[in-house]
């Protein structure tokens, strides 16, 4: 499903679509095994939100979404219950999300792709400046990355579509550039001239 992560592990919302007949427990079930799953992945499951498939046709209409409108969330897990039924008919999330299948598994970019987030805008002078404050914090590059697909910033080119790591070790490297030079940087040694 995806690559073990131990340290900084990719944030999930599953939008559970369920039948309107299942009963809690059946619920609570489904939500336990997700939340096993993406333990043994080591991935971090953000939210459980339930559906029980009344069509809707905005974004905003999903509780699930709005984790990524704010940034708390990589990638969004869509389980139907169960898969044999046909999937909602009339609804946004299913119709750009699943394309007929059961299940579904989509990271930011591909949640813009297809509509169902705003558009990255971000400036890259605030991404350079989001990236050396994460590398800061020790976060590896592909983490940064995937941050600022989350946080909204514009990826430097369309194809791939999204952060990856060579375009935040560019920024990286750009934010070292910019920063002034002070006395402390120096070389060991070196006096100070005197007037």
């Amino acid at each position: 499903m995806m690559a073990r992560m131990s340290r900084f592990p990719v944030r999930i919302v599953c939008h559970a679509i369920l039948r309107i007949d299942l009963v809690p427990a059946q619920v609570r079930e489904l939500e336990a095994t997700i939340r096993r799953r993406c333990q043994d992945t080591d991935a971090q499951l953000v939210d459980f939100c339930v559906d029980l498939g009344t069509p809707k046709r905005r974004p905003e209409d999903y509780p699930a979404l709005s984790y990524f409108r704010a940034g708390k969330a990589d990638a969004l897990l869509i389980v139907c219950v169960p898969s044999d039924e046909p999937l909602p008919r009339g609804d946004l999330l299913t119709s750009r999300a699943l394309s007929g299948f059961p299940a579904g598994w989509l990271a930011v970019p591909r949640l813009r792709e297809v509509g169902l987030l705003p558009p990255a805008i971000g400036p890259r002078s605030v991404a350079r400046q989001r990236a050396a404050a994460l590398r800061e914090r020790r976060f590896p590059c592909d983490v940064i990355a995937r941050w600022l697909d989350a946080e909204g910033y514009a990826a430097p080119n369309t194809d791939p579509g999204h952060w990856t790591r060579s375009d935040v070790l560019k920024l990286l490297r750009e934010a070292r550039s910019a920063q002034p030079t002070t006395l402390s940087e120096e070389p060991q040694g070196a006096q100070a001239a005197l007037l």
